[in-house]
């Protein structure tokens, strides 16, 4: 004799694997920067200073401490692209608008994408000023020389080491405060 419990069976392991598999998609949650009781261990002047003091270590100090702090922004689980609309404020006071992290990809015998980060870009906010002077002072950094730009609403700022390379673009009228940094690995 079929018993009802034997025929419903099927749709209820169906259901409980269902909602098991829902319920553990509903624990998983995202944030958009660390809570506020924990403050980033590092400020600007250090993200800055570590590629040119430190050359590839000290990049790759900023990209760990870049995807620790947007862990949540990290697709797949993996160091792969991050890219974050969300407002860091940085152990010195400083506040990043966006961090975007980038890894090459290259083509030998099929696709492949690497493992490391090789390019990292910084939106900063403009209050606080980040100055042009201090900018120049970490990192020995040397404008465009006098008359080679046209009229331009921003100028641009590089410094080129032996393994990466920092530059930084500074906006009309003054000129003076940083909002937007590029780390390159140099191939």
């Amino acid at each position: 004799m079929l018993l009802l419990s034997d025929i419903l069976r099927p749709y209820w392991i169906a259901w409980s694997v269902m909602a098991l598999a829902i319920s553990g998609c509903a624990g998983t949650t995202t944030q958009s920067a660390p809570p506020a009781s924990e403050k980033p261990e590092l400020g600007l002047e250090q993200l800055l200073s570590l590629p040119v003091q430190q050359e590839r270590a000290g990049f790759d100090q900023v990209a760990d401490f870049l995807h620790r702090q947007y862990a949540a922004h990290l697709r797949d689980g993996e160091i792969s692209s991050l890219d974050t609309g969300g407002e860091l404020v940085l152990a010195d006071g400083y506040t990043l608008l966006n961090a975007s992290t980038f890894i090459s990809q290259r083509i030998s015998g099929g696709l492949e994408v690497g493992a490391e980060v090789t390019k990292i870009s910084l939106a900063i906010s403009e209050t606080p000023c980040f100055s042009l002077e201090r900018f120049i002072q970490i990192s020995g950094a040397q404008g465009p020389p006098p008359g080679t730009l046209g009229p331009s609403h921003y100028k641009r700022y590089r410094y080129r080491g032996t393994e990466i390379s920092v530059s930084a673009s500074v906006r009309y009228p003054d000129f003076e405060c940083i909002y937007f940094v590029n780390l390159n690995v140099i191939n």
